[in-house]
């Protein structure tokens, strides 16, 4: 077992996502602006070939493949207070694939909706009020799924399937707080670039990592996961039995 608490875990991880702005800066700023400008030239496509309906697709499709090395960054800043660029292009090339999937079952659901919205805004059938309801809420479900999933899948490569989303919906019902924050950051950052400025795009994605990496790692060293690298160091006990 770890001699380290787990509030004195959660106060480190917690310090590090502010102390890691600084002191990981070039790494998320590189592995941030990889997946904005990813996102820009999606959007600028999304615009240009379907008026925004397939935005959310071409977004999974050329950003997604960035989320989960961007968030082995982000991991590397907070568990093992280290980050190099080696590391980030090895799990962009090992992940790509795995996290496009990830990123594409949200982004169909919002397809989904917006597709539904079209329909009955010209049609106002009620029949597609039941299939914007359910894009709806399986929207919602995987869009707040996925910020718990990526940083997990990402921690714990080894689940698969099934028991990667139950693991993921049980620390989001239980830890729902921790892991809305990031989506809130989403919303207000989008809001403020869109406003403000756009370069501000670039700027986002590091923040919003390393909300939702901090939220994961928190659940996980409260469930008994010691993995983080304390502050002389020395890793917590890497070999604990139970695994969030």
């Amino acid at each position: 077992m770890s001699d380290v608490p787990a509030e004195g875990l959660q106060r480190l991880l917690l310090r590090r996502v502010w102390s890691s702005l600084w002191s990981h800066l070039p790494m998320l700023a590189t592995s941030a602006a990889v997946t904005a400008v990813a996102a820009a030239v999606a959007s600028a496509l999304g615009v240009a070939v379907g008026g925004g309906l397939l935005t959310p697709a071409l977004l999974a499709l050329l950003a997604g493949p960035t989320l989960m090395a961007l968030l082995r960054v982000v991991q590397g800043a907070l568990v093992e207070d280290e980050t190099d660029l080696r590391t980030y292009l090895r799990c962009l090339r090992a992940t790509a694939l795995r996290s496009t999937g990830f990123a594409l079952l949200p982004a169909m659901c919002l397809v989904s909706l917006l597709a539904a919205l079209e329909v009955h805004a010209r049609t106002g059938s009620a029949l597609m009020l039941a299939s914007l309801c359910l894009s709806a809420v399986a929207g919602v479900l995987t869009i707040t799924g996925s910020v718990v999933l990526m940083p997990l899948a990402v921690a714990r490569p080894t689940l698969r399937g099934a028991r990667l989303w139950a693991i993921s919906f049980h620390l989001l019902g239980r830890w729902p707080a921790r892991f809305l924050a990031p989506l809130a950051l989403a919303g207000l950052a989008l809001w403020a670039a869109l406003s403000l400025s756009s370069t501000l795009v670039l700027l986002l994605p590091a923040p919003i990592a390393l909300l939702a990496g901090a939220a994961y790692w928190c659940c996980a060293v409260e469930l008994g996961a010691q993995d983080v690298i304390g502050a002389e160091g020395r890793r917590s006990g890497i070999t604990s039995a139970r695994r969030s």
